[in-house]
Formats: structure tokens, C-alpha cells, sequence
């Protein structure tokens, strides 16, 4: 019996690291196929797969122009392997968008095509905050771009910034928020302590709109989404589920949220 089946609802991945070669992701198209096959063995069926663009250390346009150029070779790449088989979830191209200030993401922020389908954008702060980098989420409701706030759970905090509070200022101004799959079962506590804590704090609290793997390949396991829905359904989130891992992200490969995000 297959995943999606257990889970009744097949599920939309927005954020990986499954184009080979180009970041700290998967290092072949066979490693690539081989995640993205398991992927589908789980009820994967649309995934965006979406290297770094990490802007601070791209000084020019045309540097920008080339590392996209490079994602999308790759990504021609893969999908020219992958073409007839039918045990793989539909790809696309994204980009998770490193931009710690709104400086960075107005480099690109009207640049159609880049981020994930549509006027979407799934951006990162990175981890050590900077600030309540309120700037980004601005600029990108300003050019009519949707953002994403990737793993926002795994995030270091400063202090008298209350996470919950400033997530929760985030998407008052229109931001969607995602969380990885791994946080909700441990996986980052190495590496992000309290992550696990604050992501079903998220749940609770009814402020995770996305979850998503951020699979890097065979050198990052933990990372089922299976594992991530039947937990949420064992505790009773079937609700969260469904809509973090299907309803709302559908709504984002296709297209149909504005720079205002979800009601809340």
C-alpha cells in the first residue's frame, strides 16, 4: 500500500535540493533519480526542486544570469534522464533565495522566472537572524511577489524577538511560512536545538502553511514527508496535513495567491 493512499491526498514538495551538482545537494542525476524516485514512493507527485541562489555572494547580474543558467543546464539534465518513466512526481525549477536584507532580494525580485512557479518566491534570511528582516518580506509584497519563508523553525532568533510573534508579524504582511518535514520529527535538533519544540508550536498555533523536505539527497536522511503526515495525523492534525502539504502549495505551483498571502 503506498503512502498516499494511507494518507488519502497526494503531496506537493516546494522546496529541495535535487538538481545534481550545483549545490551542496544531490552530486549526480542517479542520486538525484534515486531520491526523487523514493520521493514518489511516498505520495510525492509534484515536487519543485530549487537550488541555492545565495545573492550576497553573486556581486553582479551577470553572475546571477550565469549560476541560473548553470541551475538549468543541470536541471535540462535531469529531466532528459528522467523523461517515459512513470515512477517519478512532476518536476520543476525553483530557486530557495538567499537574501538577509531587502537590498539583496531587489536584485531579482522582478525577475519573473525566478523563484518558484509563478509570482512566488521562496526566500531564506539565513539562519543567524539579522534583525526582524521585516525589509524582505516588504519588498517582495511591494514588486506583487508571493514570499516564502523558508524553515523559519530552524531559525536563531535575536534576543527580545519572540519567535512566534515576529513569524506571526511576517504573515500579517503577507508571507507564507514553511517548515521542514524533518523538524516535526527531530531531525535538526543537532543542528538547530529547538527546532522540534517550536515547529509543533507552529502546528499548534496554526501558523505552518507550508511543509516541504528540503531534501538534499542520500547525505540528508530524515526527511520523509510519509513520516512528517503520519505523525500530524497521529496527533490529530490531519486538518494541518493535507493543507501544508497539499491544498496550499497546489495553490502555489498554480498560481493562485496574491502578494497578500492566505486569509488569516
Amino acid at each position: 500500500m503506498s503512502d498516499q493512499s494511507q494518507t488519502g491526498f497526494s503531496i506537493i514538495d516546494l522546496h529541495s535540493h535535487l538538481v545534481p551538482g550545483v549545490d551542496d545537494g544531490t552530486r549526480s542525476v542517479a542520486e538525484s533519480l534515486e531520491s526523487l524516485a523514493g520521493l514518489y514512493r511516498e505520495g510525492v507527485r509534484s515536487v519543485v526542486t530549487t537550488p541555492h541562489l545565495l545573492l550576497p555572494h553573486l556581486d553582479t547580474s551577470a553572475a546571477v544570469e550565469r549560476e541560473l543558467a548553470r541551475h538549468r543546464r543541470a536541471f535540462d539534465e535531469l529531466t532528459a534522464q528522467a523523461g517515459g518513466r512513470t515512477d517519478l512526481p512532476e518536476l520543476w525549477l525553483g530557486q530557495e533565495i538567499w537574501a538577509p536584507d531587502a537590498a539583496a532580494l531587489r536584485r531579482v525580485v522582478r525577475w519573473y522566472g525566478v523563484g518558484l512557479p509563478g509570482r512566488s518566491l521562496l526566500v531564506e534570511f539565513g539562519f543567524d537572524l539579522q534583525g526582524n528582516h521585516n525589509d524582505v518580506v516588504r519588498e517582495a509584497a511591494d514588486a506583487g511577489r508571493q514570499i516564502v519563508i523558508a524553515h523559519p523553525e530552524r531559525y536563531r532568533y535575536l534576543p527580545g524577538h519572540t519567535p512566534l510573534d515576529l513569524m506571526r508579524s511576517w504573515q500579517e504582511m503577507g508571507a507564507l511560512l514553511q517548515v521542514n518535514v524533518g523538524s516535526l520529527t527531530g531531525h535538526y535538533q543537532g543542528s538547530s536545538p529547538g527546532s522540534e519544540q517550536l515547529a509543533w508550536q507552529m502546528v499548534a498555533a496554526g501558523m505552518v502553511d507550508l511543509l516541504a523536505t528540503d531534501h538534499h539527497g542520500t547525505r540528508r536522511p530524515g526527511v520523509s514527508p510519509a513520516e512528517a503526515a503520519q505523525t500530524l495525523i497521529a496527533r490529530g492534525e490531519r486538518v494541518v496535513a493535507e493543507r501544508a502539504m497539499s491544498e496550499v502549495p497546489g495553490r502555489v505551483l498554480r498560481d493562485e495567491l496574491s502578494a497578500s498571502g492566505l486569509p488569516r
